[in-house]
């Protein structure tokens, strides 16, 4: 009968709680908790009533989960009552049914289609974009070859550089605009001249910031493209093979 009723206290009695410890307390760990709580709650050490009630709950507790044996019966028996039946009927401790996932809508063929269209629409201009850059290219290092460095004066407040040619001919022309990376601020800028016509001057600073930048736009905009097509396209041979239900009239 004993052994009925201790485990019935079992099912309602948190022994880990009267400790302080946690479940996956360990053997010391668990005896250290015992004798620090029976200090504290021993008839001797207190003159509160309540402190033998609780001294004596404390040494139930210890004689469960000191013993390996017990306190693996102990674990079980909180498993198994871990789940009962409230008053109202309803299970207490059972998860519920995991949440359905939404269905997805299957696209329609026009969907597809257009979604389709604008993928190739992207891929080509992805492909555009990096023939634009390396003409781009092509055509700032062509100019670069051509074109003579030097190194001019800035004319303060007029918008100005003075430079001498090769040939000793000192030119008044406007700095150029900045293309591509910017070659710094101070009295002088770096320039390259065109020798046939010393008055074309270019910035004299690379452009590979601006060569990078157009080349991922046009990177992303091809793999976008092409992901986008391959999607809608086997979302379009899902939609063809799906059978539509015709819709016949009787005479």
């Amino acid at each position: 009968m004993a052994n009925g009723t201790r485990i019935r206290d079992w099912a309602t009695v948190d022994y880990y709680a009267l400790l302080g410890v946690a479940p996956n307390a360990d053997a010391d760990a668990v005896t250290r908790a015992y004798r620090e709580q029976a200090k504290r709650s021993h008839p001797d050490a207190t003159s509160e009533e309540a402190a033998a009630q609780r001294f004596s709950d404390i040494a139930a507790a210890y004689a469960v989960l000191g013993d390996p044996r017990q306190r693996r019966e102990y674990d079980r028996v909180r498993s198994e009552r871990a789940v009962g039946v409230a008053r109202d009927g309803t299970l207490v401790g059972v998860p519920g049914p995991p949440p359905r996932k939404k269905a997805r809508k299957p696209w329609s063929r026009r969907r597809s289609i257009t979604v389709f269209v604008v993928g190739l629409l992207c891929a080509v201009l992805g492909i555009g974009a990096s023939f634009l850059t390396w003409s781009m290219h092509e055509h700032d290092a062509h100019q670069r070859a051509r074109f003579v460095p030097v190194t001019a004066e800035r004319t303060a407040g007029a918008g100005m550089v003075t430079f001498v040619t090769r040939n000793g001919a000192h030119m008044i022309v406007p700095e150029p605009r900045q293309h591509g990376d910017p070659n710094g601020a101070g009295t002088t800028v770096n320039i390259r001249y065109d020798p046939a016509n010393p008055e074309h001057v270019i910035v004299d600073s690379g452009t590979m910031g601006r060569d990078i930048t157009f080349a991922i736009v046009s990177l992303k905009l091809f793999i976008g493209g092409l992901f986008l097509a391959g999607i809608s396209w086997k979302r379009l041979r899902a939609a063809n093979a799906t059978p539509t239900t015709a819709t016949t009239g009787v005479r």
